[in-house]
């Protein structure tokens, strides 16, 4: 495995919206369903030599004191990571 900075457009600590609904269990092993639309951060970029290629490893905040969160994996086997995150933007309103 190769830890990356970047792939895709991506950055390690980048926020971005999570385009797909998402489930998983939190640190007290509490099940969670988030809806497309949801904002995570990039947690990892690996490359790994087999079958998933780049995995991006993304923490879903499930609550508003990001005290509880999810983590999603989502690999080259699962298809274009634009179909499953996208940047959050940065820009102020205007």
């Amino acid at each position: 495995m190769q830890r990356l900075a970047e792939a895709s457009g991506f950055k390690v600590g980048q926020q971005v919206t999570v385009l797909i609904e998402t489930k998983g269990a939190d640190h007290e092993d509490i099940e969670h369903t988030m809806p497309a639309g949801s904002a995570g951060i990039i947690d990892s970029i690996d490359r790994y030599d087999n079958d998933q290629g780049i995995v991006f490893t993304v923490v879903i905040p499930v609550d508003a004191t990001n005290e509880r969160c999810i983590v999603n994996a989502f690999d080259e086997l699962d298809g274009d990571i634009t179909k499953f995150l996208a940047a959050k933007s940065t820009k102020e309103p205007s």
